[in-house]
């Protein structure tokens, strides 16, 4: 074999895509559905999402410091400020900062610093996070208000919390509504239109695998059908499917959590697979549990399968290329 023939087929050790890119386009992403809710909700909305970015950021430090770990520069990729945000933004817009801590911490040092630090962590951070604080302190994530301009003033919500606005009903909004997110709804979630710009982004970036965003939003779409029936008996069809695919976050959740490098499997079978499955997990647990719990708890399901997935997939695919060996002895 050639000089020149041994460079053609050596593996593509290098990209251009290493982490810091790939954290820094996730969060340009994102930067919409941030805009959004800073117009919608005002300061408070602008005053989480700098505090989830920041309080992540120095949680890492912090504890990669007392790990012993400071010394491999894993910080300078972004993924806590990156955490941070997507975070701040599936929260509701009056959840108190005692709350928004509360899921800081858990996402930064139960789900992603005790696995190691960036790239090492199992499930999606921010998911975790939010789906811990509405287990352990459900009350505390009922704070969809209405946005407007009195939302610059509501400030006090940050330290107290908020008593009312519980989880709206999306039903009866308008397409416009939906579309353009003017209804009370998680911080930067509700805006369908900045997430498919964050995620169509993401795509002509290369920093996304769609295959299991695909298959999650038309699996919702094939099954939506049989969640009606499940959910207070209502009957065999499409009514509210609309509403729920542009309201509901799953949007959200199928552009920056399932189509993440880190959680998410590597192969296309297996992320074609855990699409599927979250999906059908998602519409069976809307039937029973709260709309977040019954969003995000799926993610983290398909986190914890993505590495079975990826190594069944890959032990079957040589199965298959050793079968098709023959023998030339």
């Amino acid at each position: 074999m050639s000089r020149k023939e041994k460079k053609t087929l050596a593996p593509f050790i290098h990209t251009e895509k290493n982490a810091p890119y790939i954290y820094l386009t996730l969060i340009a992403a994102m930067v919409p559905c941030a805009i959004y809710g800073a117009f919608y909700y005002g300061l408070r909305a602008i005053v989480l999402i700098l505090f989830c970015m920041v309080t992540f950021t120095l949680s890492d430090i912090i504890f990669t410091k007392i790990a012993g770990r400071g010394g491999r520069g894993e910080y300078f990729d972004l993924s806590s400020a990156a955490s941070g945000l997507m975070l701040a933004l599936v929260l509701p817009p009056d959840t108190s900062l005692i709350a928004a801590l509360a899921a800081v911490l858990f996402g930064s040092i139960v789900t992603k610093q005790i696995f190691g630090g960036p790239g090492s962590n199992l499930v999606n951070p921010a998911a975790a996070g939010r789906l811990f604080v509405s287990l352990v302190m459900p009350s505390s994530l009922l704070g969809y208000a209405e946005g407007g301009t009195e939302g610059w003033f509501m400030l006090r919500t940050l330290i107290f919390g908020s008593k009312g606005g519980e989880f709206h009903d999306y039903t009866n909004c308008s397409f416009p509504e939906l579309i353009t997110g003017n209804f009370p709804g998680m911080i930067g979630a509700a805006c369908a239109t900045c997430v498919l710009l964050g995620g169509f982004f993401l795509v002509m970036r290369g920093s996304i695998r769609t295959y299991a965003p695909i298959a999650y939003l038309v699996t919702l779409t094939v099954f939506f059908p049989l969640s009606n029936v499940l959910e207070r008996g209502k009957g065999f069809g499409y009514e509210g499917y609309v509403a729920f695919m542009l309201a509901s976050g799953v949007v959200f959740v199928a552009v920056f959590m399932l189509g993440d490098l880190t959680t998410m499997p590597s192969r296309f079978s297996a992320g074609f697979f855990a699409g599927m499955v979250c999906a059908i997990l998602t519409l069976v647990l809307r039937a029973f549990l709260r709309p977040d719990t019954a969003l995000f708890a799926p993610v983290l399901s398909v986190n914890f399968m993505s590495f079975v997935l990826d190594f069944l997939m890959k032990t079957l695919s040589r199965r298959n290329l050793r079968s098709r060996e023959v023998d030339v002895r």
